[in-house]
């Protein structure tokens, strides 16, 4: 398996556990009625980062 892959697959890993998290914590944060905004920020980010990383992936296939 070369790096790159490996690299790659490493850091997708790595946005599905940090979107799943979030998610988590928001689903948290809003059961107990606390304020979801920072939260949600850092979620759009990381979606954001996601779909780039998704983006690119595609063009190098």
């Amino acid at each position: 398996m070369n790096s790159r892959y490996r690299d790659c697959k490493k850091q997708e890993t790595e946005l599905y556990n940090e979107i799943w998290q979030l998610s988590q914590e928001l689903d948290r944060l809003d059961k107990e009625g606390k304020d979801t905004t920072d939260t949600s920020q850092r979620f759009e980010e990381v979606l954001e980062e996601f779909i780039l990383f998704r983006q690119q992936e595609s063009k190098t296939r």
